[in-house]
């Protein structure tokens, strides 16, 4: 099955159902070396009058210690892969192993495909692909919450990824939408 552009202005999602339930695949690097991490975190929508231009963004948060943070930070472009219950297996997979360690990708029934060198998956029902517009850091002093510290970032939180190791900010601005024709 072959995909389409989709014009912003006929988007018409659920982004916190999309990202926060179903999950999506952050991906980045090119054809040559990519990664990908499955992620429940992000954001769609208006930044800086980008929206103005037809351009809306995204928004990613990746802790620096995932593989895939470098392959973001040394490009200019990251793909968001969304895709249908059939594939949670699959994802939750792609996030539970490391680039780093294994070609995780051939454990699963992913296939990658490359937008103008961005990487993506044929899989997906819909792709994302994102221009790299600003990385910042969540700071521990911006938190006016102070439980969602001990909940996502202190060690005795149980989760051992954590170690205090606080998420980069990826804004994108939003070049094209791929959806399944």
């Amino acid at each position: 099955m072959a995909f389409k552009e989709l014009k912003i202005e006929n988007l018409n999602i659920n982004p916190c159902q999309m990202i926060g339930a179903d999950w999506m695949l952050i991906t980045a690097g090119t054809e040559k070396s990519y990664n990908s991490m499955t992620a429940s975190w992000g954001h769609i929508g208006a930044l800086w009058g980008k929206h103005i231009n037809g351009r809306p963004t995204v928004e990613i948060f990746v802790r620096p210690s995932r593989y895939t943070d470098s392959f973001i930070n040394n490009n200019k472009h990251f793909s968001l892969c969304f895709f249908g219950k059939e594939y949670q297996k699959d994802l939750s997979y792609m996030g539970s192993h490391s680039g780093r360690d294994e070609d995780k990708v051939s454990k699963t029934r992913l296939t990658p495909l490359f937008f103008d060198d961005v990487p993506a998956f044929k899989e997906a029902k819909m792709i994302i692909i994102a221009r790299k517009i600003y990385k910042g850091k969540i700071d521990q002093e911006g938190f006016i919450d102070k439980s969602i510290i001990k909940a996502f970032y202190d060690t005795d939180s149980g989760h051992a990824y954590n170690n205090n190791s606080y998420h980069n900010v990826y804004i994108g601005e939003i070049i094209k939408i791929l959806v399944k024709e």
